[in-house]
């Protein structure tokens, strides 16, 4: 894309330079005094290495003129010869005069403070329905060309200048003219609070001080009251097309830039080489090779190259090639290979390759490749390849390696960790963090700060010596469990993994356990569900005993000498087949804290 972009840039300015070198752009040099037009003609001509092409009744070429024109270009020249009454046209070796049937005139003057006399400068003068503007100069002097209307009317000027009133000066039709006007400060507004740059914010981004050259950017702070609009506009830069400097004020249905363009607005489609900045709102569609700068809401597609940034709202499709940044919200789908970004609440879809960052309530799914993080709320889902974060969560997360959130109401499911202070959901992962838990916790390490905790020693059917941790709520606490036979003969070992509730006077738990009868290969695997009742005989202490029932599966039995080869014990189990045996057991002991 970026060398389509390139090889676009090289053959437009290699068109422009053949436009440059044309014969209007020509330099020559002429000095004559009282001359036919015909001979001043003909001297520009043999410079030029050129030939003109009129008919002498329509340029008057028997008039006397006086022409002094040193190093100046032919239209220069012409300019001066024929006032605008003669149109210009170069074909090849060629160039034709023929009449010019617009007719123009100027009107000049100056601009000053009408409280202290003061010129100003950068003061924006215009007319709103040819949509021809100027701005002066530090000694406040403007010149305006105006086209003379087919019956002669009065021509309306605007006068803007930012912190100060509009000011309307009425200019007759079709002479030269000079009108001067002084401008009063606008009254300080003390009613509440006004943004004067609501439609002027692009100009502070850093794209627009970029993009936007510092008279264009005082000329949207001047004219912000004014707005117009037009069919349609073609512009090479902003500032260069058909609605000339006056193209930041207009809204537009069809827009063509080939390089940039800055105009007011969009109502119906949008395309650029490279870049599109609008002052205001933006419907139906927006394209362009670099990027998308809006100030005010975007409704509809928006596709960019690099970057779309809107500084208001989005109501559509939002897709980048790098990002995507609305200062509000959106509804409906953001889409880049980077960053995806919002200020405000968003509905829908938003899809990064690498983050997702949400500072409002979000409705709907975020997904990346790195991370996801809100802000605020999340109710709808967070996928992300590494980590996802959210101050609260009343969806679901899932994250390759850590979740994270303040409040949990929903679901965090992580490949390692699952954190959050208040948990009134569910939490799946290996390790499973709480300050405080109202919901359950499911992992092989579940950790509730101010939950349930309880260091057990205790005695079964099978391990005379045992130690379990229990850690969670009452509601589900998970177990690490450790058990041994040190007896001659009879050694085994333990190690496993188990969930469990808590009622008032007794228990219920599931534990997997794996079994060590003296060789890694023929570990056996123990599924053990078991039940006791509780008794408080301390402060920080408790005496239980119970039930239990043990499924046993092992293809092949051990027999390593010096360790246990009859299980569980004294009696043997009961066989469902050669590789399932189950047994009725007992387990009884100690819970401490």
């Amino acid at each position: 894309m970026l060398r389509q972009l390139f090889l676009f840039v090289v053959l437009l300015c290699g068109v422009m330079c053949s436009y440059a070198q044309g014969n209007l752009s020509k330099t020559v040099s002429v000095t004559m005094t009282r001359q036919p037009i015909s001979s001043v003609l003909d001297a520009i001509e043999i410079q030029g290495n050129f030939h003109f092409s009129y008919v002498r009744e329509m340029v008057h070429a028997d008039s006397l003129v006086s022409v002094r024109a040193n190093h100046r270009t032919v239209k220069q020249v012409l300019d001066q010869l024929f006032q605008g009454s003669v149109a210009y046209k170069d074909a090849g070796n060629q160039l034709m005069l023929q009449p010019n049937k617009e007719k123009w005139f100027y009107v000049s003057g100056h601009i000053t403070d009408g409280s202290n006399g003061q010129p100003l400068n950068n003061a924006s003068v215009y007319e709103g329905v040819q949509l021809i503007s100027t701005m002066t100069n530090d000694q406040g002097y403007y010149r305006l060309r105006l086209r003379e209307k087919e019956r002669p009317m009065p021509v309306m000027l605007t006068v803007s200048k930012e912190l100060y009133k509009d000011t309307i000066m009425m200019v007759a039709s079709g002479y030269d003219q000079d009108i001067s006007a002084s401008i009063k400060p606008a009254a300080p507004i003390t009613l509440g609070i006004v943004d004067v740059n609501q439609y002027s914010r692009v100009s502070d981004t850093w794209f627009g001080k970029v993009f936007l050259s510092s008279k264009q950017r005082m000329q949207s702070l001047n004219l912000s009251r004014f707005f117009a609009n037009q069919p349609y506009q073609t512009s090479l830069l902003p500032g260069l097309g058909t609605h000339g400097k006056l193209s930041s004020q207009v809204v537009n249905k069809i827009s063509v830039n080939f390089i940039g363009g800055y105009t007011a607005g969009l109502n119906g489609v949008e395309i650029s080489g490279a870049f599109n900045i609008d002052q205001k709102d933006v419907r139906f569609a927006q394209f362009a090779s670099l990027f998308n700068l809006v100030g005010g809401k975007m409704e509809g597609v928006q596709i960019a190259g690099l970057h779309n940034l809107v500084i208001d709202s989005v109501k559509g499709l939002q897709a980048a090639g790098i990002s995507n940044i609305t200062t509000k919200g959106f509804v409906g789908v953001q889409l880049s290979t980077t960053y995806n970004g919002a200020n405000g609440e968003t509905r829908g879809l938003g899809a990064s390759g690498i983050v997702n960052i949400y500072r409002k309530n979000s409705y709907g799914v975020m997904m990346a490749g790195v991370g996801n993080m809100n802000t605020t709320t999340i109710q709808g889902v967070q996928a992300a390849g590494v980590f996802n974060m959210a101050e609260m969560l009343k969806g679901v997360q899932v994250a390759g390696v850590v979740n994270a959130a303040d409040t949990t109401e929903g679901v965090q499911v992580a490949g390692l960790i699952n954190v959050t202070r208040v948990l009134k959901g569910v939490q799946v992962g290996v390790v499973n963090y709480a300050d405080s838990s109202d919901g359950y916790s499911i992992g092989v390490i579940s950790i509730v700060r101010r939950g349930y905790h309880q260091l057990l020693v205790y005695n079964t059917e099978l391990l005379p010596f045992n130690l379990a941790f229990k850690s969670g709520n009452k509601k589900l606490y998970s177990l690490i469990i450790g058990g041994a036979s040190f007896m001659e003969g009879s050694k085994a070992y333990s190690f496993g993994y188990g969930i469990g509730k808590s009622y008032k006077d007794y228990s219920v738990e599931i534990t997997e356990q794996n079994l060590y009868l003296g060789s890694w290969e023929m570990v056996g695997t123990m599924a053990r569900l078991q039940t006791a009742w509780n008794k408080e005989i301390g402060k920080n202490a408790r005496i239980f005993i119970g039930p239990a029932f043990t499924l046993y599966f092992n293809s092949k039995d051990a027999n390593v000498e010096g360790y246990k080869s009859r299980l569980p014990g004294p009696y043997g189990a009961f066989k469902f087949n050669d590789n399932l045996r189950y047994w009725f057991g007992w387990h009884v002991g100690f819970s401490f804290f």
